[in-house]
């Protein structure tokens, strides 16, 4: 179980990191708040729904702020 929590704070870590916090700053309120949410948690479903996206189009603005996916 420890080992879990350790790779999931480790996937978060290297999320917060790598992100373009500029570009991520300048969104509308509801796409920087998807992102934040997939940065925190890694739950690309629930992101693209905050979004409103598929989860596709979620992908695609993942990858525009640089933000990686980490399993």
């Amino acid at each position: 179980m420890e080992e879990v929590a350790e790779a999931l704070e480790e996937a978060r870590k290297l999320r917060r990191e790598r992100a373009d916090w500029e570009f991520i700053e300048k969104l509308p309120p509801k796409l920087k708040a998807a992102l934040k949410y997939y940065i925190e948690t890694g739950d690309v479903y629930v992101a693209s729904r905050i979004a409103g996206m598929t989860v596709d189009e979620f992908n695609e603005l993942r990858v525009k702020a640089r933000v990686p996916s980490v399993t």
